[in-house]
């Protein structure tokens, strides 16, 4: 994709599997893309042209759904809590002796 300069920020997408982001000619940060474009929003003044620029990589961006039910963290920390302290109580089976195990007389 190139390189990119805005304010005092130089972000050097050319390889496509780590992103590098300068500020002040300073390496800053090396990794994925997305986080890269996100923290040159957040670092620079003007925002608006950095996100003209990045807009399809942004909206593409799916946001994480997350059910509400089912998902109660507070709830399942009891329950394995609770269960922790108890002992698991199992039954033992009574084995069947067999006519060999006896003894003639």
């Amino acid at each position: 994709m190139g390189i990119f300069k805005h304010e005092n920020m130089e972000m050097d997408m050319s390889i496509s599997s780590k992103t590098k982001l300068y500020k002040d000619d300073k390496l800053i940060f090396m990794g994925d893309g997305y986080k890269a474009i996100t923290i040159m929003i957040n670092s620079s003044k003007d925002q608006q042209p950095v996100k003209d620029k990045f807009h399809a990589q942004l909206t593409m961006r799916e946001k994480p759904r997350f059910s509400s039910k089912g998902d109660d963290l507070e709830a399942l920390r009891k329950e394995a809590h609770e269960s922790f302290g108890k002992k698991s109580e199992t039954k033992t089976k009574k084995t069947k002796k067999s006519k060999l195990d006896y003894k003639l007389i």
